[in-house]
């Protein structure tokens, strides 16, 4: 479900007008600084190469914006999931871009990185953003420290009057409004179906994927809520179920590692039966991790 998820994310997202507009908001406050046809979709193969990291690990989207007078690359990189990891993740994203970028431009200036995480999960934001306060720094050397800071966007904190695509408007309207259960705005509101698949991945409502097929027409939302609140439902179930399992590792373990404890969060149903399935076969945290491969 992951790569079906990045894949509907990207394809919503690599229309140069969405991407621009939803920069624009972020960036500039709305204004219209960053125009579609000074944006140029970039292959995250060729940055992300080598050992350094896994396909699942690459770029969501990333465009090369030529201005007037410079450029500079863009990323946006969804995240449903408060992670510990992500701090180092996204300097090493941005490390290699830099670092692509030098063998290509020897000698030359090149773009300016800008990386933003857009975080559409419940609740807040509870992790590091910064690289410093992940690592232990020397007091006496404390002075000459290098910090490095991580652009994490809530989608729920977006004020959709500031986006001028109407997609992007109706996505972050109908997300926040969907955290809050404010219902009755959906009434007599239609969106695209793009912008309803993105609204079903950025909401982790994957079972209704299959009702919003094709890019013809619309969808109604007051319908769409009701096959929302009926896949969050089935998604509690999950919850429970995965809470579950990971009170009986506990009990096994004494303790789960934080890598443990992500791996399971972020496991399909499938792999959670699978799991639970197996639970009298667990002896060690090794076990789990060849049970959710």
């Amino acid at each position: 479900m992951g790569l079906q998820k990045d894949h509907i994310f990207k394809d919503f997202f690599k229309d140069a007008k969405r991407f621009a507009d939803m920069m624009n908001a972020i960036l500039y406050g709305g204004q219209n600084v960053i125009q579609p046809e000074e944006l140029q979709l970039m292959d995250s193969n060729e940055i992300f190469v080598g050992k350094y990291i896994s396909k699942e690990r690459r770029r969501d989207v990333i465009m090369l914006w030529k201005g007037k007078d410079f450029q500079a690359i863009l990323a946006l990189e969804a995240q449903s999931q408060v992670d510990f990891t992500m701090v180092s993740r996204t300097l090493l994203y941005d490390a290699l871009t830099y670092n692509m970028q030098d063998k290509n431009l020897k000698d030359h200036m090149f773009p300016y990185v800008i990386s933003i995480v857009l975080f559409h999960g419940k609740g807040r934001w509870t992790s590091k953003t910064s690289l410093l306060e992940r690592v232990n720094v020397p007091k006496g050397i404390k002075h000459e420290r290098n910090d490095w800071k991580m652009n994490v966007v809530d989608i729920k904190d977006l004020d959709y009057h500031l986006l001028r695509n109407e997609d992007n408007r109706n996505v972050v309207k109908t997300i926040g409004t969907i955290w809050r259960k404010e219902k009755e705005d959906f009434k007599g509101m239609e969106v695209s179906k793009a912008a309803a698949r993105v609204i079903a991945i950025l909401t982790e409502r994957f079972g209704i994927l299959d009702l919003v097929e094709g890019d013809e027409g619309t969808v109604a939302m007051w319908s769409f809520w009701q096959d929302i609140e009926d896949s969050g439902m089935k998604k509690g179930v999950q919850q429970g179920k995965m809470e579950t399992l990971k009170m009986i590792l506990t009990s096994l373990f004494g303790k789960l590692t934080p890598e443990l404890t992500l791996k399971i969060e972020l496991s399909n149903e499938e792999r959670l039966n699978k799991l639970a399935l197996h639970i009298s076969d667990i002896h060690s945290e090794t076990d789990v991790y060849k049970i959710l491969e």
